[in-house]
């Protein structure tokens, strides 16, 4: 057992230590003078760096929340028989910062993840139902053909291909039932827990709900045993207003596929979204539909969790396969703090992809850094990452099985040589000649591991060999710093 989780994904402060320094030819900056540019006093970050004269550390001032959801039972008045008693619940996603109540559920770790369920599904015969029940499940398209030829249209989604065979009928179910708008629909289980996972499974293979943030349910009871339930999706928009959102969506959708590069190495289509996604979305917990495309597609402002469903509808679009990650980050003053994320099939090798942690206006927007320039654009630390990477600072909820992602292949760095497995300076003397002559403004170097980090750390700072490598008439250098992923970033512009 563990705690039921939340329906509503809230964005997340970025893990990663940030820190600046302007060196000079011959001497350092004031401490004093550039923590007062920072609005700062003192570093915050406990590490073996912070004993260093030369490390100015920019403090976290992050905040968490946390949603747990329980149905609440409301009696009602038994409408189909004598001896079968009629209760409803309501389980949706609640908006920042508000509780909704505890509860406690438990779920398949690996494929066949709702095999604990499989007692509960039950396929629905004529005879169950009444006639309103009846129309209700044929006016959301619930006939046998038609849950038939669904089932086959979700072959290959990640999550669909966890679930039993009942399970994916169920799935399909609510699916239809959602599509349709309906409400009221009797579906194939007599287990709450069953449509709170699948429902789950649902949202994470199809971003494209947007307007649905939750759901209600009916149990239907004899002698306090649940023998059906129904499902009606909790629709935030009108038919018309889904209509309307939907070109929208459908014009910015189809205007930012056009810019996307022509390859059969899906790391370009992947390495391309991600990039728009952090210039052109604007990270902003006030933004409207902060939890559904629309903030991405529409308002141009989100969360993580429009982030990561415009990351994995747009890939969709491009026949790149990919679902929605649900879990929690550490940061320095924040723990177990809710995020989402997307699991990326990349070349039929899956990573991890980070859009919200990669956007430096959700740092600079949340306090984890007060000067902007000292900060790329795009932070590329989680840009088709392994599962120990990720695990550095995010932690994959249980409710949907992952798998174990190891390969380095198609990581950022690795693509754009920037990778390090060993401190050697004349493949440092390489990547900056590379930058002067693309005009970049930066130098990323990032290091396999922390030893590999330390001594270029040394070498490159410590010792100012850094100067070796600059062109043009510099006598300082400003650098940033990422300790938690081992990755040093120096401005040469």
């Amino acid at each position: 057992m563990r705690e039921k989780r939340a329906k509503n994904k809230i964005a997340l402060f970025l893990a990663a230590l940030t820190t600046a320094l302007t060196l000079s030819g011959c001497q350092y900056s004031s401490f004093d003078e550039y923590l007062e540019i920072l609005g700062m006093k003192e570093p915050a970050y406990e590490d073996d760096y912070a004993s260093r004269e030369e490390t100015l550390v920019v403090s976290e001032d992050s905040t968490s929340s946390s949603f747990d959801l329980a149905p609440s039972y409301q009696p009602a008045d038994n409408e189909y028989s004598a001896d079968e008693i009629e209760a409803t619940g309501e389980i949706s996603f609640a908006s920042d910062g508000e509780t909704s109540g505890t509860s406690t559920a438990t779920y398949g770790g690996g494929y066949d993840a709702d095999k604990s369920y499989s007692s509960s599904y039950k396929e629905l015969t004529e005879a169950e139902l009444n006639e309103q029940m009846k129309a209700a499940r044929q006016n959301a398209g619930l006939t046998p053909d038609n849950v038939k030829k669904l089932k086959s249209q979700q072959q290959g989604l990640y999550a669909f291909d966890r679930l039993t065979g009942s399970g994916q009928t169920l799935y399909v179910e609510i699916l239809s039932i959602i599509q349709t708008m309906s409400e009221n629909v009797p579906v194939s289980t007599t287990s709450d827990e069953a449509i709170d996972l699948v429902f789950d499974y649902v949202c994470a293979d199809h971003p494209e709900l947007f307007y649905v943030d939750g759901y209600r349910y009916t149990n239907y009871t004899i002698d306090g045993a649940i023998t059906k339930i129904s499902f009606s999706g909790n629709y935030i928009y009108t038919a018309d207003e889904v209509k309307e959102k939907q070109t929208l969506i459908n014009q910015e959708v189809n205007r930012i596929l056009a810019g996307a590069p022509s390859s059969e190495d899906d790391y370009y289509a992947i390495k391309y979204l991600y990039e728009y996604l952090i210039q052109n979305v604007e990270y902003d917990l006030d933004a409207p539909d902060n939890q559904n495309i629309c903030s991405v597609f529409i308002e141009g402002r989100s969360v993580c969790n429009g982030y990561a469903k415009a990351m994995q509808l747009l890939l969709g679009k491009l026949g790149i396969k990919s679902t929605l990650v649900t879990g929690t980050v550490d940061t320095k003053k924040a723990k177990d703090v809710r995020h989402a994320w997307n699991l990326v099939l990349c070349n039929d090798v899956y990573y991890y992809v980070d859009v919200t942690w990669g956007d430096s206006s959700y740092q600079v927007g949340n306090g984890e850094n007060a000067d902007s320039t000292r900060l790329p654009a795009v932070n590329y630390d989680y840009l088709n990452v392994t599962t120990d990477e990720i695990e550095k600072n995010h932690t994959v909820s249980d409710i949907l099985y992952m798998p174990d992602c190891a390969s380095m292949k198609d990581n950022y760095y690795v693509r754009e040589d920037e990778y390090f497995t060993t401190p050697e300076l004349v493949l440092v003397g390489d990547l900056f000649n590379r930058r002067y002559q693309d005009g970049s403004s930066s130098v990323v170097i990032k290091c396999a591991d922390r030893d590999v980090y330390d001594q270029l750390f040394e070498q490159l700072i410590t010792q100012r060999q850094v100067f070796n490598y600059m062109q043009g008439d510099n006598s300082s250098v400003s650098y940033t710093t990422f300790v938690d992923t081992n990755t040093m970033i120096f401005w040469i512009r």
